[in-house]
């Protein structure tokens, strides 16, 4: 079998990342083009966007993450991401791992670089919104609810479904 290589997403790696969500999410999840690109544009430079390829090219894995406040986190599918001047978290806003590649590590080694990432960019915790069933996996990452959320960050969390949860991991 081919190696694994991490590499940080461009634009090109767009088609490949909407192929993975189709065949990793139901229907209610699913994101377009473009608010793929608005989170590639204002992650630019700041390597929060990973893609998993074997060798020969094959997409396998990618992560979508975004420094943000709690009311700069954007609602599941939006059109526009901003970059706040002063960040307080990085906000993992998607993972996805094709099925023939669960058992190759991928999302370990997706969240090592993003938390790696965070540190970088001196972000003291990580956030994001577990959804069809996930919270369990999470926790197992050292993830948690918070004792409240702020009524933008409700709102907002209400868009991914009345399942989603809000979860942190703090670094220091």
């Amino acid at each position: 079998m081919s190696r694994v290589q991490l590499h940080a997403m461009t634009p090109v790696d767009l088609d490949a990342v909407l192929a993975l969500q189709q065949r990793c999410y139901g229907v209610d999840f699913l994101e377009h083009r473009d608010a793929f690109a608005a989170k590639l544009a204002v992650t630019d430079g700041l390597a929060c966007c990973w893609m998993a390829r074997r060798d020969d090219g094959k997409p396998l894995a990618y992560a979508v993450s975004l420094p943000v406040c709690e009311d700069t986190l954007p609602a599941l599918d939006a059109p526009r991401c901003e970059r706040p001047v002063q960040p307080t978290l990085l906000y993992l806003h998607d993972m996805a791992v094709a099925p023939e590649a669960r058992s190759l590590g991928l999302a370990s080694r997706l969240l090592a670089r993003l938390k790696e990432r965070a540190l970088a960019l001196n972000l003291p915790q990580m956030g994001l919104v577990a959804v069809q069933g996930s919270v369990p996996y999470w926790q197992r990452q050292g993830f948690a609810e918070p004792a409240a959320l702020a009524p933008a960050l409700r709102a907002k969390l209400a868009s991914f479904g009345a399942d989603a949860r809000f979860l942190l991991q703090s670094f220091r």
